[in-house]
């Protein structure tokens, strides 16, 4: 059987285990349908009215007893293609939302210079911005220097990221700085040997007119600088090519 995450359909997994054993054996009981997943009892009840609720499971009386059917598996389906309009519908309207606040908004000659990010949520709003800058960009590759050492981490509150990046058109050119790292589509990469002692604990992005600079503390916690800077990033960016152009 696939490894399909009915998370995706607003389920737990623990849901998918309950409706499989519902479809192996149709009219179960709450008390048949534990001893089959090795689920206790009250948490089989839960799952039953999430599935009831998703409309992937209906009941039937059988003498005093409650039993339990699986919908076609179909029905799956029918329930991501919602979820997908209703995500899509969502979109067009935070898209207006945004648009109506930044004519709200009140211009100032003073933007701030810098704004400072922490944790992995504050890493994840810094890919976001990313994904958003670049998606302005007419393909114009924005620019990365990573470590090993940050790869297992940075996306961790965006773990698809690279599959927006991909899907939005965005190219990348990185430097990997030390062994590592992959080749994916709509990227570059070329690496830089270390030579001086361990490899530096810093991750830097240069999209658009801004520069981010992220590191990670001793216990793996992330933060982020963001420069919203023209002048600085263009200087960062002429550095990175001319040391593109060596590698």
């Amino acid at each position: 059987m696939n490894s399909f995450d009915f998370t995706e359909i607003g389920l737990e997994n623990r849901d998918k285990r309950v409706y499989e054993a519902l479809l192996s054996k149709p009219q179960s009981s709450l008390r048949q349908l534990a001893n089959d997943t090795g689920i206790n009892r009250g948490s089989v009840y839960e799952s039953i009215k999430s599935l009831v609720e998703h409309g992937l499971v209906g009941s039937i009386e059988v003498g005093k007893q409650r039993r339990y059917i699986a919908s076609d598996p179909l029905s799956i389906i029918e329930l991501l293609k919602e979820r997908q309009q209703r995500a899509l519908a969502a979109e067009q309207l935070a898209q207006a939302y945004a648009t109506s606040l930044q004519k709200q908004a009140v211009s100032t000659e003073v933007a701030p210079f810098a704004t400072f990010y922490e944790d992995n949520e504050g890493i994840a709003a810094i890919l976001r911005d990313v994904i958003a800058t670049c998606s302005n960009l007419d393909g114009r590759p924005y620019r990365a220097i990573s470590t090993r050492r940050f790869r297992q981490y940075l996306y961790q509150n965006f773990p698809n990221f690279t599959q927006r990046r991909i899907a939005e058109g965005i190219e990348v050119r990185v430097i990997a700085v030390g062994q590592g790292g992959e080749q994916d589509p709509r990227s570059e990469r070329k690496w830089l040997p270390v030579t001086r002692g361990e490899e530096p604990n810093c991750y830097t992005i240069l999209y658009g007119d801004k520069t981010a600079l992220i590191t990670m503390n001793e216990q793996n916690v992330l933060s982020g600088t963001v420069i919203d800077n023209a002048g600085i990033t263009s200087l960062q960016k002429e550095l990175f090519d001319r040391l593109w152009q060596t590698l």
